[in-house]
């Protein structure tokens, strides 16, 4: 019997895994060649010299830092994903500069966007004088995009998206084509003491430098450009791989239009140096390969754009465009174009629904059908459960993998011990990890894979466990906001579906004037709902006194009703203690 594997990191999410083994069943699952070159160019892990004063450490972190080193400071661009990742692209900075950080301050950090490997190695480099840039929605996105109502599913979507799962093992494969392998640990993440909103022209440690917006993957990226160095640093809208219009962790709806306008003002820029702030290859060096580069990434993701609302407009469905829109040979053929982190048949489907929203105009998906009655249906046709299983094994067997999975899956929502579509659905999903060159179907097979066969253990599809371990960095700067909303979104509906209750928060280190947060808030369950500070709300049945960082920890579970109360740390006015625990067991 193979042993279990419990990885041990604190990825910024927090989540946390323990190792107890080395190996899994089967010990390797062979890598397309492609992925394995994009890969093998992360290491050595190194510094490389983009031009006079800038430096990029490559294959320290799943970012790549960058130094820019001015008259009397330094400038960091993206600190990394970790305190600990932090420190190593530290390390490697002052290995290859002469212990640079003993000579010169650094001035600013520059946050590209809130993406985790971006942000949270920054305590590393700064001190009480360094200045913190980002753009003004950093903030509000970490907290709408990233640490909100959907924590548990977006960090369980990064984690397995990332390979983390099985990250420590020698014997697989867990390139992720954005990055080599991750430093996990506690963040280090400093709010953002200014700010960009458009464009923001400024001059640290004697160099010049433009910050401008530029929304892309993210609404809040800015773009560094360096205009006596011609130098331009990037993320979240150019890799050396197929552009991604959706990523497979989730996130919120991109937009297209706007990801082309701001690689049109790259473009602008005439740069002579490109640094992509992921990737093996970051550096692109020469006016011409630069501007090359820029026109085939944005000619890619238009002409994908432009023929999928084409296909709109003549009522085709994005299952009907798969079969249609192929990108062109002179852009397919470019090595920086390859499908190893994005996807053609994604990117229709999502600037499909991006525009027409789930129904495709075709009368059938009117009435969308469960999975469990489209597997009922799958069965009736083959002729049965065993039917179906048989035909699962049968397109297994003639490489038609995609069904394999499919109707195994079907036969497994019918009958969960299903031994023979179990293994069916094992093989398929190894071959098809085999075969893609895609770094981000490859470790999301291959993470539920382990999920599936009870290789690993990890807090996943467990929301409550997710929630409870988030980053005590992250918590102490969250807004009430959005704790309320995964507090709403945590509430049992069909325990509190007979519940009509009022209770009030007083936050007692909230000042009466406050202009950011409100000092006293009502909460309602009502039949199901939670609603925050409802409309003339009714009297509260009581109210709860304490402090935000206590609530917040309440509501994501960091701390016990009970151990609240007996510490203390929660008192109740205008009622009884078990009425607040009968109120904080409503929720999951």
């Amino acid at each position: 019997m193979k042993k279990k594997l419990l990885l041990q990191g604190v990825l910024w999410t927090a989540l946390t895994f323990a190792a107890t083994a080395a190996e899994f069943d089967p010990p390797e699952v062979p890598v397309h060649p492609v992925l394995w070159e994009t890969y093998d160019a992360f290491f050595p892990p190194e510094v490389l010299k983009v031009t006079e004063g800038v430096y990029v450490a490559k294959g320290t972190n799943r970012c790549n830092p960058t130094l820019i080193e001015g008259e009397n400071g330094l400038i960091i661009v993206d600190p990394g994903e970790s305190i600990y990742a932090g420190q190593a692209a530290k390390s490697a900075f002052d290995a290859h500069l002469d212990n640079i950080f003993d000579k010169k301050p650094v001035k600013a950090i520059i946050y590209t966007h809130h993406h985790d490997c971006h942000i949270h190695g920054a305590s590393v480099f700064a001190d009480s004088h360094t200045e913190i840039i980002g753009h003004e929605d950093l903030m509000p996105n970490l907290f709408d995009e990233w640490y909100n109502q959907l924590y548990p599913s977006r960090a369980e979507g990064g984690v397995k998206m990332a390979g983390i799962l099985f990250q420590g093992n020698p014997d697989w494969y867990y390139g992720y084509v954005l990055a080599g392998p991750q430093i996990l640990g506690p963040s280090g993440f400093l709010p953002p003491t200014r700010t960009v909103k458009d464009e923001l022209k400024t001059v640290i440690a004697g160099i010049e430098i433009h910050l401008i917006s530029a929304p892309a993957e993210t609404r809040d990226i800015v773009l560094v450009w360096l205009p006596g160095k011609k130098v331009l640093i990037e993320i979240g809208i150019i890799y050396k791989a197929f552009p991604a219009l959706v990523t497979m962790r989730g996130s919120g709806q991109r937009n297209p239009l706007e990801y082309l306008d701001s690689l049109k003002r790259c473009r602008s820029l005439n740069a002579e140096y490109l640094v992509a702030l992921h990737g093996g290859d970051p550096i692109t060096a020469g006016k011409e390969n630069v501007r090359q580069f820029l026109t085939d990434f944005s000619d890619a993701i238009q002409f994908i754009h432009d023929q999928t609302v084409q296909c709109l407009n003549r009522g085709l469905t994005p299952g009907e465009m798969q079969d249609v829109i192929q990108l062109p040979p002179h852009l397919a053929d470019r090595p920086y174009l390859q499908q190893t982190y994005g996807r053609l048949d994604w990117n229709i489907y999502h600037i499909a629904r991006y525009y027409r929203g789930y129904y495709t105009g075709k009368v059938r998906d009117l009435f969308p059908q469960s999975d469990l009655s489209k597997a009922e249906m799958a069965a009736e046709l083959a002729g049965g459960v065993a039917a179906l299983a048989a035909k699962a094994q049968g397109a297994l067997n003639t490489g038609k993998l995609e069904w394999a999975l499919e109707l195994a899956d079907d036969v497994l929502l019918l009958e969960p011990e299903n031994s023979g579509a179990f293994e069916t659905k094992k093989a398929a999903m190894l071959a098809l990890a085999a075969n893609t060159m895609n770094s981000q179907a490859r470790n999301m097979i291959l993470s539920d894979y382990l999920l599936m066969t009870g290789q690993v253990m990890a807090p996943v599809g467990d929301p409550k466990v997710i929630l409870a371990t988030m980053d005590t960095n992250a918590v102490q700067l969250m807004p009430l906001s959005a704790v309320h909303r995964i507090l709403a979104v945590n509430l049992n509906a069909t325990e509190s579906l007979d519940t009509d209750m009022v209770v009030g928060i007083q936050f007692i280190d909230i000042p009466k004037n406050s202009r950011t947060e409100p000092p006293y808030t009502t909460l309602h369950v009502r039949r199901g709902i939670l609603e925050v500070a409802p409309p003339a709300p009714n009297r509260p049945l009581f109210v709860i006194n304490t402090d935000t960082v206590t609530w917040k920890n309440l509501v994501l579970g960091k701390l016990l009703p009970e151990d609240a109360i007996a510490s203390q740390q929660v008192l109740i006015s205008g009622g009884a203690a078990e009425s607040f625990l009968a109120f904080m067991a409503l929720f999951d």
